[in-house]
């Protein structure tokens, strides 16, 4: 298909007005400057609302070091207080399906979710397990790409 000769004025015609690009460049207004993208921030914290899962990597003190005796089970109940901010929470513990208790003197990677929200922030992820005012374990929060 040949174009018009209508269609070729009109596109000289938009290629030499003032501002415009092509030609020879000459009266024209300068090129625009690139569009700069959004700069995307990092990620300093993560807020975890009442309920969600936070994934931890948590080592449980033995007896002999002031932890428990005895192991617990998915649906642990316990207060967690994170280093950030030193903010304490009532949590449950989530054991993965193949960890069937989880005994003192163990690290193991667990989920904990929690009653009240949470911030962590990346480069203070710490938490202690308390009983009482006893700490039993510690451990950090695990930054996953959901986090």
């Amino acid at each position: 298909m040949r174009p018009t000769p209508l269609a070729l004025f009109a596109l000289l015609t938009l290629l030499l007005a003032p501002g415009c690009h092509g030609g020879d460049g000459g009266g024209g207004a300068a090129p625009p400057e690139e569009e700069a993208l959004p700069v995307e921030e990092p990620v300093t914290e993560h807020t975890y609302g009442p309920g969600r899962q936070i994934t931890v990597d948590l080592t449980m003190y033995a007896g002999e070091d002031g932890g428990r005796t005895t192991p617990f089970f998915s649906g642990y109940r316990t207060t967690v207080r994170f280093e950030h901010r030193g903010q304490v929470a009532g949590c449950t513990a989530r054991l993965p399906v193949e960890l069937g208790e989880f005994r003192p003197g163990e690290s193991h990677v667990i989920g904990l979710e929690c009653d009240t929200e949470v911030t962590v922030h990346v480069d203070v992820p710490g938490l202690a397990l308390l009983d009482g005012d006893d700490e039993h374990g510690s451990g950090k929060v695990v930054f996953t790409e959901e986090a």
